[in-house]
């Protein structure tokens, strides 16, 4: 019986210990096969958070009913064949009010990939958007994802005059309905790698604003957000992938911008290594566990040596 009790404990001990480690990891990396394509690395991201760093509302025109879900990021994937590299932004609620030929009108989606380390920039190329990214992990490719035509490939050696690539890059919705996957051509962004790092913004497309970006004012109109300020410092970004919780969830990101200095907020990457050093409360109690398990196979052991020394 003593040889069973231990041999569970040391089984549950070896579960936690593979939790613990678990837990210290960012987002999936996954590395299969799908038929033909193969998955470089997916993610999700939380639902119902597509307020910007916690305060921003809709605007009040009935074309953004149901005033939820629309900017609402949920996963995000990459994936590649022989040919192409594939993004695949996965919203909430994916609408086409305005009937772009794409499948949708309302979001326009920003993608950066670091792509070479210790290249790149780390502003936005465009004013728009209003944020800025971690120099440790700047950018050197920028896929610009939205409707009736407007999608753009950049690089970061572009300048601010550049009107961007268009050959070898296609956008549309997928069957299933939530899903805007923009398909590049390798020749265009070169051979995915494990190690890209990869940031994801989701606004409003806005064919007046700033980059295409829709702005988040002070109070929302008909045609702006709301929750932001009138000084265009805050971010005109309603949802970004990044972690639920800790130092860099996404209210963290996009809150971190000050008026006073006219400093930008700033970005790190979804799958960044940072995200790896974050110790959340499951961590600390599956650890408190891993070390009671540990102590008490000891106690057993001891106990049963002393018990043999007896005999």
């Amino acid at each position: 019986m003593k040889r069973v009790c231990l041999a569970l404990m040391l089984s549950l001990l070896q579960a936690l210990v593979l939790m613990l480690c678990s837990a210290h990891m960012p987002m999936p990396l996954l590395a299969a096969d799908v038929g033909q394509e193969r998955i470089i690395w997916e993610a999700r991201d939380p639902e119902g958070d597509d307020h910007g760093p916690g305060t921003y509302v809709y605007p009040t025109n009935p074309a953004f009913a149901p005033f939820a879900g629309i900017f609402d990021l949920t996963g995000f994937k990459v994936s590649c064949d022989d040919e192409n590299v594939y993004f695949d932004t996965e919203l909430a609620r994916i609408t086409n009010t305005w009937n772009a030929p794409e499948g949708f009108s309302h979001q326009l989606i920003n993608i950066f990939i670091d792509t070479t380390p210790g290249a790149g920039r780390t502003d936005t190329l465009k004013e728009g958007a209003l944020v800025s990214f971690m120099p440790q992990y700047a950018w050197d490719v920028k896929i610009k994802i939205m409707g009736w035509g407007g999608s753009r490939v950049y690089l970061a050696s572009d300048d601010e005059a550049s009107a961007g690539r268009t050959d070898g890059l296609s956008v549309e919705v997928l069957p299933n309905g939530d899903t805007v996957r923009a398909t590049v051509l390798r020749t265009v962004i070169g051979d995915p790698l494990d190690s890209w790092k990869y940031y994801v913004l989701v606004g409003s497309q806005d064919g007046y604003g700033l980059d295409n970006f829709r702005p988040v004012m002070g109070e929302a109109g008909p045609w702006v957000f709301g929750g932001g300020s009138d000084l265009n410092i805050n971010p005109n970004v309603i949802d970004i992938l990044a972690p639920e919780n800790g130092p860099y969830s996404q209210e963290s990101q996009l809150g971190s911008w000050n008026a006073s200095e006219r400093r930008y907020s700033m970005l790190v990457p979804a799958n960044a290594e940072l995200h790896r050093d974050r110790f959340d409360m499951s961590t600390i109690i599956l650890s408190i566990a891993a070390v009671g398990i540990a102590a008490t196979v000891t106690y057993v052991l001891l106990r049963g040596r002393r018990s043999a020394g007896k005999g």
